[in-house]
C-alpha cells in the first residue's frame, strides 16, 4: 500500500481550511501591470499607528526616473479603521478605530496601497 505524499496532504488540507472562507473586504487591491517605466512609490509600505494622526508621501515615477506628485488620488479602503486626507503626493491618515485596512494610491497609469493598522 502506498501512502500519500506529505505535499498533496499539505495542498489538502489548506484546500479544506479556504473552501468556505469569503475574501477579506479590506484586502489591498489586486496588483495590475502598469505601463512600462511607470510606478508609484510611497515612503512607508506599512503605518501602525494608535488612534491619532500619521502621514505618508506617494510619488509616481515615470520614464527617465522622473518623480511627481500631480494627479494621485488617495483612498481608505476601510473609512471606519482610518481616514485619509491628501495634497501634494502627502496623505494624512487618521486612526479612527482598532483594525486593518489599506490606503490605495493611484495615478492614470499606476496604483499602490499602504497597509495601515490602527491599536
Amino acid at each position: 500500500m502506498r501512502s500519500s505524499s506529505p505535499t498533496l496532504l499539505g495542498v489538502l488540507a489548506a484546500l479544506s481550511l479556504t473552501a468556505g472562507c469569503s475574501p477579506d473586504p479590506v484586502s489591498p487591491p489586486a496588483g495590475g501591470r502598469s505601463p512600462a517605466g511607470a510606478a508609484i512609490l510611497t515612503s512607508f509600505d506599512r503605518l501602525t499607528l494608535s488612534r491619532g494622526e500619521s502621514s505618508f508621501r506617494a510619488s509616481l515615477i515615470g520614464s527617465g526616473a522622473r518623480l511627481s506628485s500631480a494627479g494621485l488620488t488617495f483612498a481608505s479602503r476601510a473609512t471606519s479603521v482610518a481616514g485619509v486626507t491628501a495634497a501634494n503626493g502627502r496623505a494624512q491618515v487618521q486612526g479612527l478605530a482598532a483594525g486593518r485596512t489599506w490606503v490605495v494610491v493611484q495615478s492614470a497609469v499606476a496604483a499602490d496601497s499602504v497597509e495601515v493598522i490602527v491599536e
